[in-house]
């Protein structure tokens, strides 16, 4: 894996775009492409050159070579990003430079002759050099159609910087085109971006870090970790004054009609569910849907789906069956949109249910937002909810919620849930939680990422052992097209019939081929290696 290592005070900067130079502007200079391209990389390779050479001084000491290349990254002014496990991230080494050039220090940190360096601005990537193999004749390859060399796969893992665990639903993505994906529970992500789009910057944000910007001419064909740095938001920033929540609620959803889409959108989503087992996988579903999203103002009933390709696995026997309102499907995922199917927090009818508290500012993808959190109030004997809401603090734009359903009233909420079960079988309701949030385009928030997970055990009755399950739901956006969006034909839109084929499941990445999706995590990934299920493939 590879790591983009970031210092705490860097800046990021922007690629630039060339533009080729028409041949209109000097019709006898047909050496100019030529002598431009040649220009940029003497450029490049100097800039390359230069910052390498650029001398530091590190005081003697003993530590990490991960801790060795962010200690080098702040010294230098540079942003590494490597594989870990090629560097040996972990190793204990001793770092030491007396005015000596980076990449002198570089090498003698890493004792690897076989990694080389390449720099674009001030990221710099550390890699191993394929080695030559001895030469044989082949026959020339076949040339491929133009289409089927379009994309670049990055992949690669987000972590907390200071505590290196995984960093679960941080947006990746290129923002100017709207084009991202979110890392799953384990920090990891998969994206697939246009070859056109090469020399843009791939940006990552979340919820209390600083966004990372890194080149994607870098990441082309490399597995990344990247580390993200939390942003602490300075008392400069902070007005020290009453903040009234009831308020800040309030505006929120006034300013829906401002923040959010008065026209209809087409949404390409990647879903998935699933049910467990004492982690055993009992049913699996993942698929990629491009939703008619209708306007704000406009119930969420009006907005139709149509299946691009999905695939099911099926591993249950009908004794495991624990049926379940959350199985619904993506319309069910869609309808965890809080900006237009408005839950009891948002309600201002129901307001007079919860206790709202100002929390805190906090940075929301680069955003300084409100964090307000809410509780139901005592004496209320309904299964409502309690979490955190996140409200720009400029537009008061909803940005997103992490809430769940109150823990004291879950034994409530079984009987929305559940849609049939024997009477011997108990069921125990341990947590139900929601984590929802919209990203900005074209100054507008679009739903972005919902995630719903329950847990539960339930037993026979008269009899001790119980059974652990563990059912989700996930929804995210890959792309958003506002052009020329027109409803679906009724022959378009999603149906309920499923279509099976028996075969072994087998994890592909391929199967999805141009098509955005959340990775499965490792857990998961073994459990579905391990089942030999029916599959549902829809293309």
């Amino acid at each position: 894996m590879a790591r983009p290592c970031y210092s705490k005070t860097s800046r990021i900067q922007k690629a630039t775009d060339f533009k080729p130079l028409g041949g209109w502007l000097l019709p006898h200079a047909a050496w100019l492409p030529g002598a431009v391209f040649f220009l940029l990389s003497f450029t490049a390779a100097r800039a390359q050159g230069q910052l390498l050479e650029n001398r530091i001084t590190i005081q003697k000491q003993h530590t990490s070579v991960y801790q060795a290349l962010d200690i080098i990254s702040e010294k230098a002014d540079c942003l590494f990003i490597y594989d870990s496990q090629v560097v040996e991230s972990d190793k204990k080494v001793k770092i030491e430079a007396d005015n000596q050039p980076l990449r002198e220090v570089l090498d003698k940190l890493l004792q690897n002759p076989d990694l080389s360096y390449k720099v674009i601005g001030r990221h710099i990537l550390i890699y191993k050099k394929v080695r030559q193999m001895q030469t044989v004749v082949e026959p020339p390859p076949i040339p491929l159609p133009p289409d089927s060399i379009k994309h670049i796969i990055i992949k690669g893992h987000v972590f907390d910087n200071e505590n290196k665990t995984p960093v679960p639903y941080a947006s990746i993505g290129i923002l100017q085109e709207n084009i991202g994906t979110i890392t799953n529970t384990d920090g990891y992500f998969v994206l697939k971006v246009p070859a056109g789009y090469s020399g843009s910057e791939l940006v990552v944000s979340h919820l209390g870090y600083m966004s990372q910007g890194i080149p994607i001419q870098l990441l082309d064909e490399q597995q990344v970790d990247i580390y993200l740095v939390q942003r602490i938001i300075s008392i400069q920033e902070v007005i020290i004054r009453y903040i009234d929540p009831n308020f800040l609620i309030s505006k929120a959803v006034e300013q829906r009609k401002t923040n959010n889409s008065l026209v209809p959108v087409y949404l390409t989503a990647f879903y998935r569910e699933g049910v467990l087992k004492n982690d055993h996988i009992l049913n699996y579903s993942e698929a990629v849907f491009k939703v008619y999203k209708s306007p704000f103002g406009q119930s969420e009933h009006s907005d139709q789906v149509k299946m691009l390709k999905s695939r099911k696995v099926q591993n249950a026997i009908q004794k495991d069956t624990v049926f379940l309102k959350l199985k619904a499907g993506v319309l069910t995922g869609l309808q965890l949109d809080i900006v237009k199917v408005l839950p009891s927090f948002l309600d201002i009818a129901q307001s007079s249910a919860y206790t709202f508290t100002y929390s805190n500012l906090v940075s929301y993808n680069s955003q300084d937002a409100y964090a307000v959190t809410f509780v139901q109030n005592e004496g209320i004997d309904e299964a409502l909810f309690t979490g955190t809401l996140y409200i720009d603090k400029e537009s008061y734009a909803i940005l997103g919620a992490d809430f769940e359903i109150n823990p004291d009233y879950l034994h409530l909420a079984a009987n929305d849930l559940i849609l049939h079960k024997s009477r011997k079988l108990i069921v125990k309701l341990e947590k139900i939680s929601y984590s929802i949030n919209y990203s900005a385009f074209n100054r507008r928030y679009y739903f972005n990422h919902a995630r719903c997970d329950i847990r539960l055990k339930t037993r026979i009755r008269n009899r001790l052992k119980s059974d652990n399950f563990n059912t989700f739901l996930e929804i995210a956006t890959c792309h958003i097209d506002t052009a020329n969006v027109t409803r679906f034909t009724k022959q378009e839109v999603i149906k309920p019939d499923v279509v099976f084929s028996d075969a072994p499941y087998v994890y592909d990445e391929a199967f999805w081929k141009e098509y955005n999706f959340i990775a499965p995590e490792e857990k998961l990934n073994e459990a579905l290696s391990r089942i030999i299920g029916k599959i549902e493939k829809i293309e």
